[in-house]
């Protein structure tokens, strides 16, 4: 398959009128080291010129740092505000003890804080960074409303919500007339499914709820760089590195699955050899062949990355049933199927109700 300079393909944020690129620029793991700033930068100038308009980051990153580098950035692509999509996440950045979490007091002030990193008067999108048992739903909610009123953002969001907290939100939004939530940043990816294709159905369905997805090449798991199984010194899921905990979860409790996963990985490669496209490439394709899927925020600290990763599009545009098939017969992880209570049959599973297999080719 010949993997030609493509051109951007937009979606809608959920249900707003807001476009954004089904590829998207993060910084999570890369703002960790600040010895990435110029390559992170150079990688968000590159990701524009390529059609990238959505940029993430968070508060925790770095403990703020990620967010300076990200308005560094921003200044050096000096495109016009309105042709950029910039969102950023509250939940905690320093230790202190209402320096964190969902009360109305950490998310009013951080939302200001953030801004102050990012040189932004406003973001387009704010986002809980995770669920908060601790502070009542109401008062989050009516926080998140009045950062949106007070113009420090357009709109707000969920990350890692499950679909009964966003209902609840909902409700209270419908209830006392508030901007309501309009997208979850969800982990998802080949290795990864639940969450989104099962627990999010409802809200896909009810609400039209749009997606931001996080970590879609698990890790790296699906770039095919760990398919010996070694995680040498330095890389993501080495014991030492930072965020390692969140990559065992891959390999089940205690790594047990370990063995299995890479096999996997192995055949998963093999299948982007056979359509000619990398297997980052493959990987970020069957995510956005999902049409609940908004964006794939991908990071990157070379250039290259960057371009082989926008190369997804144009795999993507060729997907078929069939090569669909084969890479679950590969996975075999499809999330059990919900069922209909009118008939007693299983329902059709979410991911093949939104599969697109009719993305318009994107060759010059």
């Amino acid at each position: 398959m010949e993997t030609s300079k493509p051109k951007m393909i937009y979606r809608k944020l959920g249900n707003t009128g807001l476009d954004v690129s089904v590829l998207s620029y993060g910084t999570w793991i890369t703002a960790h080291d600040l010895k990435n700033e110029r390559a992170i930068i150079d990688c968000m100038k590159r990701a524009y010129e390529l059609g990238v308009n959505f940029f993430d980051t968070a508060e925790i990153y770095n403990a703020g740092n990620a967010e300076i580098i990200m308005g560094k950035g921003l200044k050096e692509i000096g495109a016009p505000r309105e042709d950029i999509v910039v969102t950023t996440k509250l939940w905690k950045c320093e230790e202190g003890v209402n320096d964190k979490m969902l009360s109305r007091k950490h998310l009013c002030e951080a939302i200001k804080n953030s801004l102050k990193r990012l040189q932004l008067d406003y973001v387009d999108v704010v986002f809980c960074h995770r669920p908060d048992s601790h502070t009542p739903i109401k008062e989050t909610v009516r926080a998140m409303d009045w950062i949106v009123e007070e113009g420090y953002a357009f709109y707000w969001a969920t990350s890692m919500w499950n679909a009964a907290e966003i209902a609840e939100a909902m409700e209270i939004c419908e209830k006392e007339d508030l901007n309501k939530p309009i997208a979850d940043q969800v982990h998802y990816n080949a290795l990864f499914r639940e969450l989104h294709e099962k627990n999010l159905r409802h809200s896909y369905e009810k609400y039209k709820y749009g997606t931001t997805i996080w970590s879609p090449l698990a890790m790296g798991l699906l770039t095919g760089k760990y398919n010996s199984g070694d995680f040498p010194e330095g890389t993501r899921f080495h014991p030492d590195t930072d965020g390692s905990h969140f990559g065992y979860g891959y390999f089940g409790k205690d790594g047990k699955d370990k063995d299995a996963v890479i096999e996997k990985m192995n055949k998963f490669s093999k299948i982007a050899e056979e359509v000619g496209c990398t297997p980052a490439q493959l990987g970020l394709a069957w995510t956005l062949v999902n049409r609940d899927v908004s964006t794939c925020i991908f990071g990157a600290t070379k250039v290259s990355q960057v371009e082989d990763n926008i190369g997804a599009l144009e795999v993507a545009s060729k997907w078929t049933e069939e090569l669909e098939e084969k890479i679950e017969e590969v996975l075999g992880n499809e999330p059990e199927p919900e069922v209909d209570y009118n008939t007693f049959t299983p329902k059709r599973p979410r991911r093949r109700v939104a599969l697109d297999c009719d993305m318009p080719s994107l060759k010059e």
